[in-house]
């Protein structure tokens, strides 16, 4: 049995290589990828690459708050890993000259190992199901959504997130989180799954199907933040009809993806929510032992 450092050292590991198995997958529409930089004009794929190779230290740092946690209230937590947390987005920073590529992936990344150092230190074993991770980040992210907009319909002054939470009431990430990735839930797992027993597609294109089925029901804040509400519908009408033809099983995807590419580049539209729904999907698949 590995010590809670060597352990922490192991997740870290994978929540990295799922980082950058997420930005290395191609063609993304709209997003950075080994291709292109889709709609975005301030970053590319090193950008990304640069980012990656910074978020190792405070990834395992959360692994560690979960793993020699001994409080009762699991969402004691949240504050626990609240300082690496800001050091991991300083270390990003740093590596990007000022450039934002992974601080939603920072949150979710950190809450899901610090879930998965929770879980070793109950269990004692390296490998959990999916089910169970997500689980015990539901515990440790409750009320979260109530806490952090807590008197929003008052404030006059708001981010990104509140105004949308106030508008539409979407709670962005911090639902995603809260209610245990459901947009992973819906269909990017089953995908996963059923790619293990059949292995019909590469890596490449099976992220690429776990990130059509994602974008296909993901309330992504980041699109509307770019394009409006509109966008959105957009976005998960045309990611439907793609996985309704048959995904990446279809003779011409990659085309169809590269002429989606085209098409959110030219209205400005990125999925960034979604693709880090990708990562975090790619990271329980690496912790259940479905990918290496």
């Amino acid at each position: 049995m590995k010590t809670k450092e060597e352990f922490a050292h192991y997740v870290a590991a994978l929540a990295q290589r799922a980082v950058l198995y997420e930005v290395s997958t191609t063609p993304k529409p709209g997003l950075v990828d080994r291709d292109d930089s889709g709609a975005h004009k301030d970053m590319d794929f090193f950008t990304f690459m640069a980012s990656s190779s910074a978020l190792y230290k405070g990834l395992y740092e959360c692994v560690l708050e979960g793993a020699y946690f001994q409080g009762e209230e699991s969402t004691e937590l949240m504050d626990r890993i609240r300082i690496p947390g800001i050091e991991c987005e300083k270390a990003m920073f740093v590596a990007t000259e000022g450039i934002n590529t992974h601080k939603g992936i920072i949150f979710s990344m950190g809450i899901l190992c610090t879930a998965v150092g929770r879980l070793y230190e109950r269990e004692g074993k390296e490998n959990f199901s999916i089910e169970q991770v997500l689980e015990e980040v539901k515990k440790v992210a409750n009320g979260l959504t109530d806490k952090d907009f807590k008197g929003v319909e008052k404030k006059t002054v708001l981010t990104h997130g509140e105004s949308l939470y106030k508008k539409y009431g979407f709670k962005g990430i911090r639902g995603e989180v809260e209610s245990g990735f459901s947009s992973v839930q819906k269909n990017a797992i089953r995908v996963f799954r059923e790619w293990r027993n059949k292995k019909e597609l590469s890596k490449n294109e099976l992220f690429l199907d776990i990130l059509l089925n994602i974008m296909s029901n993901s309330e992504d804040t980041n699109i509307i933040t770019r394009g409006g509400i509109e966008s959105l519908y957009y976005v998960m009408k045309i990611s439907k009809q793609f996985i309704m033809s048959g995904g990446m099983h279809q003779v011409n995807a990659v085309e169809k993806l590269q002429n989606m590419n085209l098409d959110f580049i030219n209205r400005n539209i990125s999925p960034g929510g979604s693709a880090d729904l990708l990562a975090v999907t790619i990271f329980l698949g690496l912790i259940e032992g479905i990918i290496r």
